[in-house]
């Protein structure tokens, strides 16, 4: 039996009820640790996250480690007003600093995307012309307008 399967029920928090929980996509996160062309920074990253354990200002107060929680990039960006809490949330979803990155991310995702998407949807016709192509679901038989 796994260690994880002993240990999941002698602990509340976060991490265990996010384990506990069924369609998390765990399997997913085995194969993401195991790929070796995955950078181990990468997978740190992501078990901190998991693990809320993530080295932002609000978990680094919790420990003691700062004295409060404010957002360095929002209180440099706009001195005059209070910064938000700095988490993970507010770093990937609401830090107006990190919006242009965040945005570039965003973006390079949908370029994968669509690149993926073009690549396996391009079907050679009779003259040689590659054009889209996409799978019916249902056949014309059953399919009327």
């Amino acid at each position: 039996m796994k260690v994880v399967e002993l240990q999941l029920p002698l602990h509340d928090n976060f991490t265990s009820e996010f384990f506990n929980r069924e369609d998390n996509s765990r399997d997913l996160l085995g194969k993401y640790w195991l790929d070796k062309t995955v950078a181990d920074r990468s997978k740190r990253r992501l078990l901190q996250s998991i693990g809320y354990q993530f080295p932002c200002a609000s978990l680094l107060k919790r420990w003691g480690i700062r004295e409060n929680d404010e957002c360095r990039l929002c209180k440099r960006l706009h001195p005059d007003t209070t910064p938000w809490p700095e988490s993970i949330g507010h770093i990937q979803a609401r830090c107006p600093a990190l919006r242009k990155p965040r945005i570039a991310v965003h973006h390079g995702i949908w370029r994968e995307l669509l690149t993926a998407i073009s690549r396996n949807s391009l079907k050679e016709q009779d003259d040689g012309e590659k054009k889209w192509f996409f799978p019916l679901a249902v056949s014309k038989a059953t399919h009327v307008e």
